[in-house]
């Protein structure tokens, strides 16, 4: 029996086999790639995006600029999105560049069907 809940765009899901995926899945800082789909923790619930709902996913940065009491500084931030019916459902950022591109990487692995990058 499940014990985990996770919430996709179709809504919640309890299923032993995404559970199962979940727990086998490749983590990439804060996303998890399993053979399923896509899952990531979002405040207090996991998310799960299954592979066939998946459009396109890419990486957008973020930069802020930061002034300080010694001088100005910009920081960057990598944010995974994943396109789920046409809209941004997922986003999930982080600080570690190669671990965003190693998840996009493994999606495109895992999903042949899933534009990923830039699509005009």
């Amino acid at each position: 029996m499940a014990d985990k809940r996770f919430f996709s765009p179709s809504g919640a899901v309890c299923d032993a086999a995404v559970e199962s995926d979940f727990d086998r899945a490749e983590r990439y800082d804060k996303v998890f790639v399993g053979a399923l789909g896509v899952y990531y923790r979002d405040g207090f619930r996991f998310k799960y995006v299954p592979y066939p709902a998946l459009e396109r996913a890419f990486i957008r940065v973020q930069e802020v600029n930061g002034r300080l009491c010694c001088g100005r500084a910009v920081f960057a931030y990598f944010r995974l999105v994943l396109v789920v019916g046409g809209r941004e459902w997922g986003d999930v950022m982080s600080e570690d560049e190669k671990a965003m591109d190693d998840a996009l990487a493994a999606i495109a692995r895992r999903s042949p069907s899933t534009a990923i990058g830039f699509v005009k």
